[in-house]
This record gives C-alpha cells, sequence and structure tokens, in this order.
C-alpha cells in the first residue's frame, strides 16, 4: 500500500518538473520573438533613414544653410506638411507616408526627427536621423557626416 503512495508522488514530481520545462520554452520563445521584431524594426527604419539621407543630400543649397535657417533642420516627420508645394514639405510628406507604410501610424512616444548640425568652422555637416517606433520601445538612431563643399 504504502508503494502504490510513492508512485503518485513520483508522477505528480515528474509532472511539475514538466511544467516548469514548458515554462521555460514559453518565456524563451517569447523573448527570441521580441528579438526578432526589433531586430525587423530596425531593418525598417535602416532602410527609411537611407531613403531620407539621399533625398537630403540632392538638396546641398538647404543644407548649407543649416543649422540656422535649413528647412531640415529638427523637421518632425510624425505628420505631414502643411500642403505647401516646395520641396521639403514634399519630402517631408513622402517621409511621412513611407514612415507610416514601414512602421505603421506614429503614436505620442514615437520620434522621427531629423537635426542636422553644422561640424565646427568647416564645410562638413552631421544629420541625424531619429527614429523610435512600437509606442517609443524600438529606439534607432541613424547619422551621417557630409562635406557640403
Amino acid at each position: 500500500m504504502q508503494s502504490r503512495g510513492i508512485g503518485i508522488i513520483e508522477c505528480l514530481v515528474a509532472a511539475v518538473v514538466v511544467g516548469i520545462g514548458f515554462v521555460a520554452v514559453y518565456g524563451l520563445s517569447t523573448a527570441s520573438t521580441n528579438v526578432l521584431m526589433s531586430s525587423i524594426e530596425r531593418e525598417k527604419a535602416n532602410m527609411l533613414s537611407n531613403m531620407i539621407f539621399e533625398d537630403i543630400l540632392t538638396d546641398m543649397a538647404n543644407i548649407k544653410t543649416c543649422p540656422t535657417t535649413c528647412p531640415y533642420n529638427e523637421m518632425n516627420f510624425k505628420s505631414s506638411a502643411s500642403g505647401s508645394t516646395n520641396t521639403y514639405d514634399i519630402k517631408q510628406t513622402k517621409w511621412n507616408t513611407r514612415s507610416t507604410a514601414l512602421l505603421g501610424t506614429a503614436t505620442t512616444n514615437d520620434v522621427r526627427l531629423i537635426e542636422i548640425d553644422k561640424v565646427g568652422a568647416t564645410s562638413k555637416f552631421e544629420i541625424k536621423i531619429k527614429i523610435h517606433s512600437r509606442n517609443g520601445r524600438v529606439k534607432n538612431e541613424f547619422m551621417r557626416v557630409i562635406n557640403a563643399s
């Protein structure tokens, strides 16, 4: 009679061990899914920032006025431009449309910002693009230094 009780206890212990194993595997799969999603978001943001860098480089005349009167400095492309037909407003609307297609509609904690600073007394400019997505949880920042001479 006593050996029968030990068999039931062994089965319960085995079930607990298997349950702990399932919980561990579930936790691992959740963590790997989060890492994969962050990697995908980073790749999308990289594609978007490369497109923005290429578009900005075609407008060297405006870049040379940065950071004082440059229309791209501190440009927030979370929303479209006001409907103007100048070059930089058209580009802002393009970048907003593309970022919404790639990363979804921007939330209050998301950041989609361009910053341009002159490097010292040289003709070099530092272009930074900040793209925070998934309600600010995924933060990506890209930078290029260009020579505007």
